[in-house]
């Protein structure tokens, strides 16, 4: 059982360390890389069950946006929205490869 183990090292020159660093390393290059099409969203909200709506459809909650998401180049309208606040909404109109920081604070319903 040994020799099939040194055996097995032998065929692998990389190692399991190396071998894990290339991996990383092509995740995370292909995570920062946005299309030509496409531009790079993330949503900050003060209430992060509030939810989000882009041209009008509801695509999660402000926390769930809060890391990177893509969507496509162009004009957009960004809404965010939570029962007891008022609403926030922001266009965007971005060329492909962009990145953009929608920063959402709500404010409480007077009543």
């Amino acid at each position: 059982m040994t020799e099939t183990r040194l055996s097995h090292r032998r065929r692998n020159p990389l190692g399991a360390a190396a071998l894990l660093g290339l991996l990383l390393a092509l995740v995370v290059s292909c995570a920062h890389t946005i299309g030509a099409n496409a531009i790079s969203l993330r949503v900050e909200c003060n209430v992060p069950e509030a939810t989000v709506w882009i041209d009008d459809v509801l695509v999660g909650t402000a926390k769930s946006w809060s890391s990177e998401r893509t969507i496509r180049a162009g004009f957009h309208r960004i809404e965010v929205r939570h029962p007891g606040y008022y609403s926030f909404f922001q266009e965007v109109e971005l060329p492909g490869g962009s990145q953009v920081l929608v920063t959402a604070n709500l404010h409480e319903l007077v009543e």
